[in-house]
């Protein structure tokens, strides 16, 4: 007991004063845009829902809202400015996670630093994912006929699930990890100094202009554009 008490009060000096959480009143999406650098998760098969836990300057200058049938998370206007205006050296601000729920997704853009984990089953006959910028989009449930996953800059990709024919696109320093996707037809399209892993069952067309090292898991028939600068590796020739 006296252990306890001893210890209580470094517990309480552990909990930041000025944390703070804060929930959203948030309608039926199926569209999701970050921008900015927030720390999303996101999970499906649930109701609607929104909540941010973090610092309250964070918290406060926090714009989340549903426009039409997309989720928009960013900064309220002129939060940027007064965030630079405000900041000292010597704070550490608590890190702002926003997690939200919706029943189903069909596409998810993340613009600049932003980390968006989607959890749970994301279907549909059209999938879209876009990433721009340096920041990270993990998807570990996609069933789809048709996936379309795009990044751009120095980004992190990374997908687990299933779809008939998925079309992969990379530009700059960007790294996909798709081995967990299992893609029936496969499109591959890479320019830059990236990796890209991915996986395919039938039919595998490669095209990379980059210098970037790709490789395609399974047994797929390969198609690989002769011009390519970067090393390829695919099918048979990617196996241990």
């Amino acid at each position: 007991m006296l252990r306890f008490l001893a210890l209580a009060p470094l517990l309480l000096l552990a909990v930041p004063a000025n944390a703070a959480e804060r929930t959203y009143s948030v309608s039926s999406f199926e569209r999701i845009r970050v921008d900015g650098p927030f720390k999303i998760e996101l999970t499906l098969g649930k109701a609607p829902s929104g909540k941010a836990e973090g610092d309250t300057r964070s918290t406060d200058r926090l714009d989340l809202r549903v426009e039409g049938d997309t989720l928009i998370v960013r900064a309220g206007t002129g939060a940027w400015e007064e965030q630079a205006a405000a900041k000292r050296p010597t704070q550490s601000p608590t890190a702002t996670v926003i997690r939200v729920s919706t029943l189903n997704l069909t596409a998810a853009t993340v613009i600049g630093g932003g980390q968006l984990t989607i959890t749970g089953p994301m279907r549909g006959q059209r999938l879209t994912l876009a990433l721009t910028g340096s920041g990270a989009l993990t998807a570990s449930g996609l069933a789809a006929d048709q996936l379309i996953a795009t990044v751009t800059g120095s980004g992190t990709l990374t997908l687990a699930g299933k779809a008939a024919r998925a079309r992969l696109s990379a530009n700059g320093s960007t790294r996909i990890v798709a081995d967990k996707l299992v893609a029936d037809d496969l499109t591959l399209r890479t320019d830059g100094n990236g990796e890209t892993i991915a996986r395919a069952r039938y039919i595998a067309n490669v095209n990379a202009a980059g210098i970037g090292a790709v490789t395609v898991l399974g047994t797929p028939t390969c198609v690989v554009n002769k011009n390519v600068q970067g090393p390829v590796n695919c099918g048979a020739a990617a196996a241990p």
